[in-house]
C-alpha cells in the first residue's frame, strides 16, 4: 500500500476510534494490519484464485472480520 493510501486509511481508523467504534492505539499499525488481512492475503493467492471474484470477496470479508475482532470495541453481553 502506498503512503498516501496508508495515511488515508490510518486517518479513517483514527476517526472511528475517536467516536468509539474501534479500539486503536496506533492507527498506522492498524492500517497495516487491515491491509495485510485483506489485500495482501488476496495478492498472495495463486493467480487463478485471484481471478475468482467470489473467492476474493470471501478472503476480504474474512480479513475484515478478523480485523474487527482485534480492533472492534467490546460491548457488554
Amino acid at each position: 500500500m502506498d503512503r498516501a493510501h496508508a495515511d488515508a486509511l490510518a486517518e479513517r481508523l483514527a476517526r472511528f476510534a475517536s467516536i468509539g467504534l474501534l479500539d486503536v492505539e496506533d492507527p498506522r499499525l492498524a492500517a497495516d494490519h487491515f491491509h495485510a488481512l485483506t489485500t495482501l492475503r488476496v495478492l498472495n493467492e495463486p493467480l487463478r484464485r485471484r481471478a475468482d471474484l467470489e473467492h476474493v470477496r470471501h478472503v476480504m470479508a474474512d480479513g475484515a472480520r478478523v480485523f474487527m475482532r482485534a480492533y472492534g470495541t467490546r460491548t457488554p453481553a
